[in-house]
């Protein structure tokens, strides 16, 4: 009988799969944004038209002279965008040559400006401050472009995105500086950038200073060029008079290179610093009249140190922090301030008015911002730290430690030089005691009796022998007496 196979069904089996939630990465906009952007634009636009509003003016007012029949308005207006393109560190090509020079003076008011129309996006994140970048560069390469003449727009890059960035941050910083509940760590970094500010501000002042000695030192080599350059009328000296006005952070940056002891170049081949003096001609600028003409030594840098010590006096009682980290990062941060603003500075100073031997005018960058740093930010910090409370109790501690093992020291080496004249000390007593006569004496006698008594028991023998002789004797002729046979038979054997 054949059996039926049935087909028995597998259980079925269920899998599940757990697959987690992938992490999702929004970017947010921050609230106030637009008013970022908007300040970026009112910047650039007050900017530009200032610089064509004075161009005009200038236009109108020299428009009698000579060199100038064959303008048009419409080249003044492209001078003015010619000019705004070099505001923000943009060249200019004429005949094949390139021209940078920028108007320090009109970056710091556009700073300024940009920090001041900020102040619209209080009470909003302060990410949104930065939005003030894009309007800002966006809006100036529309100037450049669209009104320069000569200008190449795309190179005012650096400075389309330094200004309003240096604003934003100057902007941001004095926020977290005025917010009492901020962490601890912002407040070291509120006040890095407040100390590193406060050193550049000092740098700036004490430089500015120089300038104005220099320049009343110089004024008469100033006013011989300035007649070279035929001003005809008032108007034209004031014309001279405030385009050279427009580059004083430029002749700043100059005198802190030069007392750094770096130097600047007046010409590719003609190095000014206080060990040299250039010897080739300097160009037909009035201010150019100003630079020394002797080299009075390396002694002028000890004016920068001077001002790093006083900094780090002021960062040690105005800008002391808790702990000493937070005192050393500060300090940080402060150098990288200056070192980043002083190279920006040095940088913006630099210019090129042709070829050849005017290629390159101005501070040697690297070199002038190195020196600064050591100078000033270097001294700052190490006073700083060494004069704060942690440092000067690990100095004490280590101190004593110190003093404690000098002290150990010197006791274990009184104890060595007492244990090596009490050894000597004996020493000579035993050599004192082997040489004396009457020690010597008093060893030979002692020798004599030790000999003396070694020889009693030899003596006492001798003695002792004798005795028993003697007393033998005795004995036999006590006993011959009382035997005559035995003194007969002694007799006989005798013979």
């Amino acid at each position: 009988m054949s059996e039926r196979i049935r087909e028995v069904p597998s259980p079925r089996r269920t899998t599940t799969t757990y697959v987690a939630d992938r992490a999702t990465i929004r970017v947010a906009v921050p609230q106030g944004w637009a008013r970022g952007v908007i300040a970026g634009v009112e910047a650039a636009f007050a900017g530009w038209a200032l610089i064509t509003v004075c161009t005009m003016i200038a236009y109108l007012t020299l428009r009698s002279n000579t060199w100038m029949n064959d303008t048009t308005p419409r080249d003044a207006l492209g001078l003015g965008g010619d000019l705004w393109a070099a505001v923000i560190g943009g060249t200019s090509v004429v005949g094949g040559v390139h021209y940078r020079a920028i108007p320090t003076l009109a970056g710091v008011l556009l700073i300024v400006l940009v920090r001041l129309l900020l102040c619209n996006t209080a009470g909003f994140p302060r990410s949104a401050a930065l939005f003030a970048v894009p309007g800002f560069l966006l809006t100036s390469w529309l100037l450049a472009g669209t009104s320069g003449t000569h200008a190449h727009w795309w190179t005012g890059t650096i400075g389309g995105v330094l200004i309003p960035l240096i604003g934003s941050v100057w902007f941001v910083a004095s926020g977290y500086a005025r917010d009492h509940e901020a962490p601890t760590m912002q407040h070291w970094i509120s006040g890095g950038l407040q100390l590193g500010g406060l050193s550049v501000a000092v740098l700036a002042g004490a430089s500015l200073v120089a300038a104005i000695v220099a320049l009343v030192a110089g004024w008469g080599r100033m006013a011989g060029i300035q007649e070279i350059l035929g001003a005809a009328s008032g108007a034209d000296t004031a014309f001279i008079v405030g385009a050279q006005l427009a580059f004083a952070p430029t002749v700043m940056a100059w005198v802190a290179s030069w007392w750094s002891g770096a130097g600047f170049l007046t010409a590719t081949d003609s190095l000014h610093s206080p060990a040299v003096v250039g010897t080739g001609p300097i160009p037909p600028i009035p201010l150019l009249g100003a630079v020394p003409e002797t080299a009075p030594g390396l002694w002028v840098v000890l004016a920068p140190i001077a001002l790093g010590v006083g900094l780090g006096v002021v960062a040690a009682r105005s800008f002391r922090r808790e702990h000493l980290l937070h005192q050393s990062a500060q300090g940080v941060l402060a150098s990288v301030i200056v070192a980043a603003v002083t190279a920006l500075w040095m940088w913006s100073a630099t210019m090129s008015l042709g070829s050849v031997r005017l290629a390159l005018m101005g501070p040697r960058v690297g070199w002038a911002t190195l020196a600064l740093v050591l100078e000033i930010a270097l001294p700052a910090l190490i006073i700083a730290l060494a004069t704060h409370p942690t440092t000067r109790a690990l100095l004490g501690e280590g101190a004593g430690r110190v003093r404690n093992e000098g002290e150990a020291l010197r006791r274990r080496a009184a104890e060595r030089a007492s244990r090596v004249g009490a050894a000597a000390s004996a020493t000579d007593e035993a050599w004192a005691e082997a040489s004396d006569p009457a020690e010597d004496s008093a060893g030979v006698e002692g020798a004599y009796e030790a000999w003396a008594e070694s020889s009693d028991p030899v003596a006492e023998a001798g003695e002792t022998a004798v005795d028993e002789a003697v007393d033998d004797a005795s004995a036999q002729a006590e006993g011959d007496a009382d035997d005559p046979g035995a003194k007969a038979t002694r007799r006989e054997g005798l013979n």
